[in-house]
């Protein structure tokens, strides 16, 4: 037998691995689509490769002639299974193929075993140079393999129009692309040395079976290792499994050098995979390996990245043995803690501002004495300058000591007013402090809204002006300790992007069952739309590394959908924002 004959062994042996690992999946699951058909279709190539092959045993020419034209049945039947896999691959294609599959089929037989039986199919057959036979084709084999190029050309060209949306477009366009590939590699092998040399009488190896046994091999890929069957095996199952775990894993040897890691633990690297394998992980981990291979548990330590950031992780490790108890490496598992890291800043951090609380109501309440006699001694000493006026009026006009009473009233007037003020702020910072509702009986929204912006203004004192222009509601609600933290969240934003000499004017209504706080800021400092997105943090939350102002912002945040509130942010100019928080009265409105 000539060397030229290991091409359609070749081909045998192909068809015959890949058509019974294809078997093999074909469990009837619908989700394994397309195993059953891939088997048939590598049966029709191996059943081609093998009467290649008997035409290169045999010696008789009519014998030669007999397995030639059978080959035209398995050829045709790849025409109807085209169709049938791309139907399985691409279902978007099936509601126009589907009537052409059976039809396909009952004409692919019925011709095939026709021109299997017609002699004027293949009329003669001539030795070759490499030890095989060139047919001489009749009329009958003239037709037929231009008509069994019909329907693997319509699958390619169906596959070219197939619609790909959804969550599997990647996967459905590399099946289509890889339809198109294979049936032109298919056609341009075999109609070009099965049909056109032979007609030409040029002499050529026959590459037909070959062809269509490596471009169905393609296909087996496409369908199943690009899909879920590979993970019917246990090794697949296994590999899918470690995939999706969102923590990472490493297999490392006795010195340390990695052999395996999952996709997880390349994020976490900042490498990927099979840049991975021969480092070393004890350069990137502050355990030794002897802590390693000793086993650990979920011991907190740091990951160095690639790109020299470090990453805050647990690691823990299991040493793998051999079946005589001897360490041959071990698995060690990291696990991402930036999250609770950030937990835990979090909560430090609320602990200093609860502790913040506890003094601010402690000082308050030491300061309001002192804050109180003073206040007492002011109207006091007011009360006294009538009687001191008297007096002196009383007096000898030599013997009047030159007293400007006028600028004693006057400073009496601005000491009282400060005082008040100062008793507004403490009294203010006393309630934000206290832990609970409002109180029996609730509290007027208004009088919350300057409670807030009494302690908005100072941060900038003077600097913005800040006041209540209409309030249009009269009902209290019984949750003015939350809102009123909503507030001066909002408002120490807006007190900060306002311009100097700018206000912030407050408004409230009610309207549809719902408070409606509107606080609007005009002039500010900056882009009106900078300060939208910094305010939308309220809407759209924040990740794990925030700043101090993402983090009072989250605390509103949360506090809003205990509320079941709702907070829109509008631009109203280049350099004005609104902020309207909608509050239902049905939930927090006081009977």
């Amino acid at each position: 037998m000539s060397f030229h004959a290991l091409i359609p062994v070749a081909a045998l042996l192909i068809s015959a691995a890949f058509g019974a690992v294809s078997m093999t999946w074909d469990s009837g699951d619908p989700k394994q689509r397309g195993t059953r058909t891939l088997g048939a279709l590598f049966l029709c190539t191996g059943t081609l490769a093998l009467l290649d092959v008997m035409t290169f045993l045999e010696n008789d020419p009519e014998r030669v002639r007999s397995w030639f034209r059978w080959m035209h049945l398995p050829a045709l039947l790849l025409g109807p299974l085209t169709i049938s896999m791309l139907a399985q691959m691409l279902p978007q294609t099936s509601h126009r193929l589907r009537h052409l599959i059976r039809a396909g089929f009952l004409v692919s037989v019925l011709v095939g075993i026709a021109v299997g039986l017609l002699p004027s199919t293949v009329i003669d057959v001539v030795p070759t140079a490499w030890g095989s036979w060139s047919p001489r084709f009749g009329l009958a084999g003239v037709l037929v393999v231009p008509i069994g190029t019909v329907l693997p050309l319509l699958a390619a060209w169906e596959a070219s129009r197939a619609e790909i949306d959804g969550p599997s477009a990647d996967l459905d366009a590399s099946r289509a692309r890889a339809v198109m590939v294979c049936v032109g590699i298919s056609l341009l092998a075999a109609v070009s040395t099965e049909y056109v040399m032979p007609l030409l009488e040029i002499s050529a190896p026959r590459l037909g079976a070959f062809a269509i046994a490596c471009a169905s091999a393609l296909m087996w890929f496409r369908v199943l290792h690009l899909s879920d069957a590979l993970a019917a095996t246990p090794e697949g199952m296994a590999r899918s499994m470690l995939a999706e775990l969102h923590d990472g894993i490493v297999l490392v040897q006795l010195d340390g050098t990695i052999l395996s890691s999952n996709i997880r633990f390349s994020e976490m690297a900042g490498r990927r995979s099979i840049g991975l394998i021969g480092t070393s992980l004890e350069n990137r981990v502050g355990p030794s390996l002897e802590e390693i291979f000793a086993g650990l548990e979920d011991r907190e330590t740091i990951l160095h990245r690639e790109d020299g950031e470090t990453l805050p992780v647990s690691l823990s490790s299991s040493p793998a043995r051999d079946r005589d108890g001897h360490a041959i490496g071990a698995v060690v598992v990291f696990r991402d803690l930036r999250e609770i890291d950030a937990l835990r800043r979090r909560l430090l951090a609320s602990g200093r501002m609860a502790a913040i609380g506890e003094l601010a109501a402690g000082i308050a309440h030491e300061l309001n004495n002192p804050i109180a006699f003073v206040r007492s001694d002011l109207h006091l000493l007011a009360d006294r300058l009538e009687e001191l006026e008297t007096w002196i009026a009383a007096r000898p006009r030599s013997g009047r000591a030159e007293v400007d009473l006028d600028r004693m009233r006057q400073r009496i007037e601005v000491s009282l007013e400060g005082i008040e003020r100062v008793a507004e702020v403490v009294g203010d910072v006393r309630g934000f402090a206290h832990v609970g509702g409002a109180g029996q009986g609730g509290i007027d929204p208004a009088v919350l809204v300057e409670g807030a912006m009494r302690l908005a203004r100072l941060q900038r004192g003077s600097e913005v002006e800040l006041r209540v222009a209409d309030c249009d509601s009269s009902d209290w609600i019984d949750s003015g300790q939350e809102l009123k933290q909503v507030l001066l969240s909002l408002l120490l934003i807006l007190v900060e992007c306002t311009e100097k000499g700018g206000e912030i004017v407050a408004a409230l209504e009610t309207e549809g069952g719902a408070l409606r706080i509107t606080l609007s800021a005009d002039p500010l400092d900056e882009d009106a739309n900078a300060v939208v997105r910094r305010l939308e943090s309220l809407t759209i939350g924040v990740d794990h590394r925030v700043s101090h102002e993402e983090f009072r912002m989250a605390i509103a945040a949360e506090l809003i959908e205990q509320l079941n509130a709702s907070l829109s942010v509008a631009e109203t100019g280049s350099r004005s924002v609104s902020v309207a928080l909608h509050l239902p009265l049905s939930a927090w409105a006081c009977a």
